[in-house]
Order: structure tokens, then sequence, then C-alpha cells
């Protein structure tokens, strides 16, 4: 029985499991993370902190760059798109300038009239040498 008795008694220094020598629990992975922002764990980790500073700037960069191109192409769009109306703009005055309406005008300024008959053809026809 003494054996039994001695087994079932748990040294007060031990403490319960998850827990350290000062009796706190979660106090070791607590202290992991004071290390890591000392300035001790700082210069351990400089590397892994470089890397983040570098994938931050080349991330704001990509943002920067994405946004300058979506600028540029709205402003193309609005540039193409005046430019689409100066050529709908343009072809229609083509169109009216060129109608017959528009053409007579013109050329009764010139003194130009417009044919009464059909146009004709002339055919001047040569008489070869070898016939003779």
């Amino acid at each position: 029985m003494a054996e039994l008795e001695n087994e079932s008694v748990v040294p007060v220094e031990a403490g319960l499991p998850g827990q350290d020598a000062e009796g706190v629990p979660g106090a070791k992975a607590w202290d992991k993370v004071v290390d890591k922002i000392t300035y001790k764990g700082m210069v351990r980790n400089m590397p892994y902190l470089i890397f983040l500073a570098l994938l931050a700037i080349i991330y704001i960069a990509n943002n920067n760059h994405a946004i300058a191109l979506v600028r540029a192409i709205d402003h193309k769009k609005k540039e193409l798109k005046e430019l689409r109306w100066r050529y709908m703009d343009l072809q229609s005055r083509l169109m009216y300038q060129t109608s017959e309406s528009q053409l007579k005008l013109k050329t009764e300024q010139l003194g130009l009239k417009p044919l009464k008959e059909p146009a004709f053809e002339i055919k001047i026809i040569h008489k070869s040498t070898e016939d003779k």
C-alpha cells in the first residue's frame, strides 16, 4: 500500500500539463512570440522580413501599374469614340455633297449643264495597210 500512496501523489513542482514551471498556462508559447518581436528575433528573421517588404513593394507597384493601364484604356476609348463621331460626320457630309442635287448646284456655278441626251461613244475605225 505504501507503493500506491507514493504513485498517486503528484509533486507540486511538476504542475499540470501545458503549464510551465511558473504555473501560467501557455507561457512558453507567449515567450516564443515575444522572442520573435524582440531585436534579436528580428535580426534572425531579417531575410524573411526583407522578402515580405519586397513582396509588398511589388504588390503596390503592380496595383499602380494596373490603375495606370485602366486610365490609359479609358482615355483611348474616349479618343476612339470621338474619332468615330468625326468619321460619321465626315461621311454624312460627303454623302450630302455628292448627292445629285448638290452636284447640279455646283456645276451650274461653273456654267456646266446636265446632258439632255444620253452619252455616246465615238469609234474611229482605221483601215489597216493589209486590206489594200
